[in-house]
């Protein structure tokens, strides 16, 4: 899933919204936007605090997921991207 630790969340989120436009055009990831309640590929991205981003990935997990994927942590910066990557570690660890 697309996703980052940030504190700028509207910002991150309308850069999110115009890279992942494109998913929106491919009938597969449309559906699958669809059935997950969102309108646009970024309602799915996860983008916030380390809070915010842990309840996401425990989300996954309670749900089943044995392994959750990041991509797009570099959408806010260098620095955002690190949080992401630490926060990942530690939920990866624990």
């Amino acid at each position: 899933m697309p996703g980052v630790v940030t504190d700028d969340v509207a910002a991150v989120r309308a850069t999110a919204t115009e890279n992942l436009a494109f998913y929106e055009q491919i009938p597969s990831y449309a559906r699958v936007i669809e059935l997950s309640g969102g309108r646009r590929a970024a309602d799915l991205a996860v983008i916030g605090d380390e809070k915010a981003v842990e309840a996401e990935v425990r989300r996954y997990r309670d749900a089943g997921a044995t392994e959750v994927v990041f991509s797009g942590t570099e959408i806010a910066g260098e620095a955002d991207r690190r949080r992401t990557w630490a926060l990942l570690g530690e939920l990866a660890a624990g």
